[in-house]
């Protein structure tokens, strides 16, 4: 065991433990374009911690959706959501659990299914880092305002 002087007198530093999971969401659209299976990263940033970031990995490039966790804890168990994102629990062909995300934007909208197991694995690991409620312990107000006030 070391013991180590703590120079920073309990000042959190350091890189930030950032959660990506990266998965495979199958397209709900009518087959097309946008048919077929969608490489997606599920990213969790506790520096952000009410936000998940969906990263669509497309031929044009990235697309980034931020979605609020706690809707995809909700989601998982029960419709919710209105306006841009909605989630709700499903069944694959195979009947086994999913999850569609419904985003809805000016230009379209795109509905996608996650298998529960891959959603259920990502939010555990973001809920451990950052349990539900404790949030704004983990938000740096001071460099907030600060930014807030630099733009100004």
């Amino acid at each position: 065991m070391h013991n180590h002087p703590d120079p920073t007198h309990g000042h959190v530093t350091g890189p930030v433990t950032v959660l990506v999971s990266e998965v495979r969401m199958v397209s709900l659209e009518v087959p097309g374009e946008r048919g077929g299976e969608v490489p997606v990263s599920l990213t969790y940033d506790p520096q952000d911690p009410y936000a998940v970031a969906l990263v669509f990995h497309t031929a044009e490039g990235d697309v980034t959706w931020m979605v609020a966790r706690e809707l995809l804890v909700v989601g998982a168990g029960s419709p919710t959501g209105d306006g841009d994102v909605m989630v709700w629990p499903a069944l694959t062909p195979d009947l086994d659990d999913a999850v569609v995300i419904r985003l809805q934007a000016p230009g379209g909208r795109l509905v996608l299914r996650l298998d529960m197991a891959e959603l259920d694995d990502f939010l555990a690991r973001t809920l451990a880092l950052v349990p539900l409620g404790t949030e704004s312990d983990h938000l740096d107000l001071d460099a907030l305002v600060a930014d807030l006030l630099q733009g100004a």
